[in-house]
């Protein structure tokens, strides 16, 4: 058997609950569970649907932010490995145009040698 009362607030108590809690209480409803007491209060089901509702879209907006910040984070990757490979390409672009350099002045020694020991 379920056993409720109801307690009406004094305006001292509600002034004081929503001070605290930002929520105006107009009574306290305490109902017995099998032997332990469980107390609520009052919600109309306006009030719990636009919590639902609040507390989705919080979700929601913590799932945007993480998405967006890992969006953010895999682009900043993907730059950074561009970078990295371009400077790559650029080394190795610097290192076959120095090994060409000196092979044509290699090649150009020997011709110069070669002419000297024809004359």
């Amino acid at each position: 058997m379920s056993n409720e009362v109801k307690i009406k607030l004094t305006d001292a108590q509600k002034a004081k609950i929503k001070e605290a809690t930002g929520k105006d209480l107009p009574e306290i409803r305490v109902e017995s569970f099998g032997s332990s007491p469980a107390v609520s209060t009052p919600t109309s089901p306006l009030k719990a649907t636009r919590a639902l509702r609040a507390a989705k879209s919080m979700r929601a907006a913590k799932a945007l932010r993480a998405a967006k910040a890992l969006r953010a984070a895999k682009a900043l990757r993907a730059a950074k490995s561009m970078r990295a490979a371009k400077s790559m390409r650029a080394a190795k672009s610097m290192r076959a145009a120095k090994s060409m350099r000196a092979a044509k002045s290699m090649r150009a020694a020997k011709s110069m040698r070669a002419a000297k020991a024809n004359v």
